[in-house]
């Protein structure tokens, strides 16, 4: 199956994206196809160690970036952030986010342009990417390779039930989501 772009994110031509990943010394990074977002996560979730983080990083008044945390999750508290804001998380290109298990310092990082690292110890995290069907090479050509000014790239916002990351991030600070200082 093709490369497939999420909402927020426009790239002209994606057709050298393969579903391919670059393995690391600690983990992987790899362009993740809209297609594989559920998927991938979700398995993600099932291979780190609890306790489990949830963080994300949103645009600042400074054109940088805030990040907040929620610590001290559950798996099934990890896996409900992805039911409640999929939608979003799947589909804004905006923002960046991930989990990481606090036990081990394992880590999955969705970046800009469907970018994602995985900061991995274990062989089970290490080999998610090839358990989803992506081919391990080390030359694998990234989202952020192929950006130019002839194949520029743009990230957007996006809403999902009539919310956006913002309400997102004002909801789950309520229930201890914190901004790191």
């Amino acid at each position: 199956m093709a490369f497939s772009l999420i909402s927020g994110v426009f790239i002209p031509d994606v057709s050298p994206i393969l579903k391919e990943y670059r393995p690391k010394k600690d983990g992987f990074i790899l362009s993740l196809s809209g297609d594989d977002y559920g998927r991938f996560f979700h398995d993600a979730l099932k291979l780190l160690p609890e306790p489990i983080f949830f963080f994300i990083e949103t645009p600042s008044d400074n054109d940088g970036r805030r990040t907040y945390y929620l610590d001290n999750c559950t798996r099934p508290v990890a896996q409900a952030i992805l039911k409640r804001y999929g939608g979003i998380l799947y589909n804004d290109g905006v923002i960046r986010w991930g989990f990481g298990s606090h036990k081990t310092e394992e880590e999955v990082y969705m970046q800009d342009y469907q970018t994602v690292s995985g900061y991995a110890k274990s062989r089970e995290l290490k080999n998610l990417p090839k358990n989803l069907g992506y081919k391990e090479n080390p030359s694998a050509k990234l989202t952020w390779d192929i950006i130019s000014a002839e194949n520029p790239g743009e990230c957007v916002n996006v809403e999902s039930d009539g919310e956006t990351y913002e309400e997102m991030v004002s909801n789950l600070t309520e229930v201890g989501m914190y901004a790191e200082e």
